[in-house]
C-alpha cells in the first residue's frame, strides 16, 4: 500500500509521540518520578519515529512473509541503531544507550538481544499496531492533519535547534574536560617521571652508600681477623718463650741440684776418708755402706751417752 510523503510524515510525528509516551513512562514507573526521555525536551522521541518509519519501508513489501519481515525489520532497525548511536557520539560526545555489558554487542551501540527485539517489534508493527494507525489517522480532516503537521514541525525544528544548540555547548565543555583531563594526565606522567627518577637517584646513591659501607665492614672484618691471628701468633710465641724459659730454669736447677749432689757426695767421701783415718781397721765400702756405718757409730754412741 503505497503512502505519500506527507502521510509518512504523519507516522513519524504520531510515533514519536508514542514512543515518548511509552519509553517517558516506563521510566518514571521504574524511578517513582517523572521523567522527560530522549534529545529534545518536548514530548516526542525522533529515535523511535526513525525506526518506525524505517522498519514499515523496509517491511511491508514482505507483509505477506512473516519471516522475511522479522529479519528485514531486525537489519533495518540494528542498522539505524548503529549509525545513529555512532553520529551521537561523534556529535554531542555522549552515548544515548550503551550495550557494553552485553555478551554479543559491537561498540556497545548494538547487540544481538536488541536486534531479536527489533525482528519482534517488525513483526508487532507490521500486524498488528501499524493498520489500526493508518485507519486512525484516515479519520481526521486533511486540512486539520497538515496544519497541525505543520505546527509540530515547526515546534519539533525549534526544539531541535535548541537542543542541538545545548548538545554542541555540552559536547564543548565535554572536550574541555578531556582537554583538562589530557593535561592533568600528563601533568601526573610528568611527575611520575621526575619521581621514578628521582626515587632511581636516592636508590643509586642508597646502593652506592650501602656497598661503600659494605666495603668499609669487610676491609674492618679483614683488619680484625688479621689482628686476631697477630694476636694470636704472639700469644703463641710468649707460650713458647714462657716454656724455653721454664725448660731453661729446670736444665738449670737440674744442673745446680747435680752439681749440690757432686758437691754432698764428695763431701761424704772426704767426711768418710777423715773416719777411716782415725778407724783403721774399717773398708771403704762405698758412700752407701759408710753412710750407714757412720750412722750404726753415732746412734752407739748416743746409746752409752744415754746409759751413762
Amino acid at each position: 500500500m503505497p503512502f505519500h510523503f506527507d502521510n509518512w510524515l504523519i507516522y513519524f510525528y504520531f510515533y514519536c509521540i508514542c514512543g515518548w509516551i511509552f519509553e517517558s513512562g516506563y521510566v518514571s514507573i521504574r524511578t517513582h518520578k517523572l521523567t522527560n526521555r530522549g534529545f529534545m525536551k518536548g514530548p516526542w522521541l525522533p529515535l523511535y519515529g526513525s525506526g518506525a518509519v524505517i522498519i514499515l519501508v523496509a517491511t511491508l513489501r514482505f507483509q505477506e512473509y512473516p519471516i522475511a519481515v522479522y529479519f528485514a525489520g531486525a537489519v533495518a532497525a540494528t542498522v539505524l541503531e548503529y549509525f545513529t548511536g555512532v553520529m551521537m557520539v561523534k556529535l554531542f560526545k555522549v552515548r544515548y544507550w550503551d550495550y557494553s555489558e552485553q555478551r554479543l554487542q559491537f561498540q556497545g551501540h548494538i547487540c544481538l538481544l536488541s536486534s531479536i527485539a527489533w525482528g519482534f517489534l517488525s513483526l508487532l508493527m507490521v500486524y498488528v499496531v501499524h493498520k489500526p494507525v493508518v485507519k486512525f489517522v484516515s479519520m481526521w480532516n486533511e486540512e486539520f492533519l497538515s496544519i497541525s503537521t505543520f505546527i509540530i514541525t515547526i515546534l519539533m525544528v525549534f526544539d531541535f535547534t535548541n537542543a542541538f544548540r545545548e548538545a554542541m555547548d555540552l559536547r564543548a565543555l565535554i572536550i574541555q574536560a578531556e582537554e583538562l583531563k589530557q593535561r592533568l594526565d600528563n601533568a601526573l606522567a610528568e611527575q611520575r617521571e621526575h619521581f621514578n627518577e628521582v626515587v632511581g637517584e636516592k636508590k643509586e646513591e642508597l646502593e652506592q652508600v650501602v656497598e661503600e659501607t659494605r666495603e668499609q665492614i669487610i676491609e674492618k672484618k679483614k683488619h680484625l681477623e688479621q689482628a686476631v691471628v697477630e694476636r694470636r701468633e704472639k700469644i703463641v710465641e710468649w707460650r713458647e718463650e714462657a716454656s724455653d724459659g721454664r725448660k731453661e730454669h729446670l736444665k738449670q736447677t737440674i744442673k745446680e741440684l747435680e752439681l749440690a749432689r757432686e758437691r754432698i757426695r764428695s763431701n761424704m767421701e772426704q767426711h768418710s776418708r777423715q773416719l777411716l783415718l782415725h778407724n783403721p781397721g774399717s773398708g771403704f765400702r762405698g758412700m752407701k755402706e759408710e753412710s750407714m756405718e757412720i750412722k750404726r757409730r753415732l746412734m752407739e754412741r748416743r746409746r752409752k751417752r744415754d746409759g751413762r
